[in-house]
């Protein structure tokens, strides 16, 4: 009986670590960015920018994410991420061009991230608390919609462009770090309720935005000083819908909690951990896989 059992173990383990998935890893900013208004966005990114290394080979300032596409079905397993090529351009941009806010929208050199990169990264941050993991199991299809989509994605040349919070890189725009992962689950038709909770919105005043956007000069400590001002529609502004791994972050811990005491029961989940890293399994294995072309145009989204 014992055998049978082992037997019957090892195989789960087998064919479970056999299926296709897709990770997403969450890593928040040493201190959170605090989103309620422009001065506090402004400050405690300021204050994660201070933050010291602690001996990591990447110190992430602000929060980051970055895919593993796992293709059991054919043998490919890939890890990629979307950051900026160096950090001149944006200090340039704040103190010298004066572009304020305007740094939120502006497209940056960018670079795709891969494994050796990534492989180092998870290697500093697994089993740090700022660090999470959501596993998607996901269809053979599905894993190789993504696949064809990141190979092409490079190929056009769209992994130079590092974008604003604004970019969509399904329509050739470029992208930020979260649009990017995000956009894997979109080409493989794998968006469900919960994705929602991964979204800031907000209306960004156009007085504290700077650069090309309105042709105005606005100071960093222009930004500073607008301890009151507020996200608001009631003057000109940008109306801005972005991913943010805080907020994955944290839906995760949320979601670890409640498959923990049983209240969520959503996509047969599972839960696991090393040291302080959380983990969530979820299954949407039996998602029907988008066919044609991944790319869009605005009237489509």
């Amino acid at each position: 009986m014992i055998k049978i059992v082992f037997l019957l173990f090892t195989l789960t383990f087998t064919l479970n670590a056999l299926a296709d998935s897709i990770s997403l890893f969450f890593i928040k900013s040493p201190y959170g960015i605090n989103w309620s208004t422009p001065w506090s966005m402004t400050t405690t990114t300021i204050k994660n920018q201070l933050a010291p290394s602690q001996g990591r080979s990447t110190n992430h300032t602000i929060s980051h994410t970055y895919a593993e596409i796992n293709c059991s079905s054919t043998g490919i397993k890939l890890y990629r991420g979307m950051t900026s090529d160096g950090n001149d351009e944006e200090r340039t941009l704040l103190f010298k061009k004066k572009y304020g806010l305007g740094v939120m929208f502006h497209t940056y050199r960018g670079k795709l991230e891969k494994e050796e990169t990534l492989l180092n990264d998870i290697n500093d941050y697994y089993g740090n608390s700022r660090l999470s993991k959501l596993v998607l199991k996901i269809s053979p299809e599905a894993c190789q919609r993504m696949v064809e989509y990141v190979n092409e994605y490079e190929a056009k040349g769209y992994a130079k462009m590092y974008s604003g919070l604004q970019a969509d890189p399904l329509r050739g725009e470029g992208s930020g770090c979260s649009a990017f992962v995000v956009s894997f689950m979109r080409v493989a038709g794998l968006m469900e309720s919960f994705t929602e909770q991964w979204k800031q919105t907000i209306d960004v005043p156009l007085n504290l935005v700077g650069g090309p956007m309105t042709g105005n000069k606005v100071s960093i400590f222009k930004v500073l000083m607008k301890v009151n001002a507020k996200w608001s529609n009631r003057t000109p502004f940008f109306h801005l819908v972005a991913w943010d791994p805080e907020l994955m972050h944290s839906w995760l811990l949320r979601t670890y909690e409640s498959v923990k005491s049983g209240e969520y029961t959503d996509f047969d989940p599972e839960i696991d951990r090393y040291q302080k890293t959380k983990i969530l399994k979820l299954d949407l294995s039996d998602r029907s896989t988008p066919q044609g072309p991944v790319w869009t145009t605005p009237q489509q989204l």
